[in-house]
């Protein structure tokens, strides 16, 4: 395991597992509950770890030239607009499908998914400038696109281990399995758009969405329907790799 991802992964399981355990001890102790203000500063300030720890390392150790290029892209809204309708369905279709199979149930309008969508950059969007912006290219120094994604989905799953411990958040109201299936199919589709784009700002966007659907398509304790996401991201990912290869074979011939 190289430095980067070394320092990475202490520093932001660290700094958000310290900032959740003091709220889990404060609800513990009686002292807030989650939801007020007092709570939302710590469960915030601890999801925006991935993304401040991120930052903090390429300032630190990587030349201004390389730090100027990733904070580009994490800020740059300039891709095709096809892009963006696309990230849309994906994240309709991740959500929606389990509730063909009874693992999740519409308690919201659609229309409710675009409203919350702004809430949501901050409620879980700004991970990305850690996990797919950091921890995913480092790792794809080491390994296969496809390693790197399982790998990055199982930390990223375990790190908001701390949040089933708070009553009131989502978390604490799921399956743990169900969410970790569902981390690691919908980290595929992540690794598309990170790969084909290689936008962070794209990947902000993804992971929005995803939770802005979640709003409305909530899921429940039922594990198997989970599969039909896993069983789609890799669907997804797999026609992404034979269209790469296609276009490599049709370069190289």
């Amino acid at each position: 395991m190289s430095d980067d991802i070394k320092r990475y992964l202490i520093y932001t399981f660290s700094f958000s597992w310290i900032l959740w355990g003091i709220l889990i001890g404060l609800v513990k102790m009686g002292i807030t509950t989650f939801g007020t203000p007092l709570a939302m500063v710590f469960f915030i300030c601890g999801g925006i770890m991935p993304a401040i720890i991120g930052i903090s390392l390429k300032k630190i150790y990587r030349s201004n030239e390389e730090f100027s290029v990733y904070i580009k892209n994490i800020v740059n809204p300039k891709h095709h607009f096809g892009w963006y309708i696309l990230i849309i369905v994906l994240a309709f279709i991740s959500s929606y499908l389990p509730t063909l199979f009874g693992g999740a149930t519409m308690q919201k309008p659609l229309y409710m998914a675009f409203l919350s969508f702004p809430m949501m950059i901050i409620g879980g969007g700004v991970e990305e400038i850690g996990w797919r912006g950091f921890l995913q290219p480092a790792l794809q120094k080491k390994f296969s696109i496809f390693i790197s994604t399982i790998i990055v989905s199982i930390i990223w799953a375990f790190w908001h281990l701390p949040l089933w411990f708070i009553p009131g958040t989502n978390q604490s109201q799921r399956n743990f399995i169900y969410f970790i299936i569902t981390l690691v199919a919908i980290s595929f589709i992540y690794s598309i758009i990170y790969n084909a784009t290689k936008s962070i700002f794209m990947c902000i966007v993804y992971h929005a969405f995803m939770n802005s659907f979640w709003s409305v398509f909530v899921p429940n304790d039922k594990i198997l329907p989970a599969f039909s996401t896993l069983i789609f991201g890799i669907c997804i990912f797999t026609v992404y790799k034979l269209v790469i290869k296609r276009k490599s074979v049709l370069l190289t011939g």
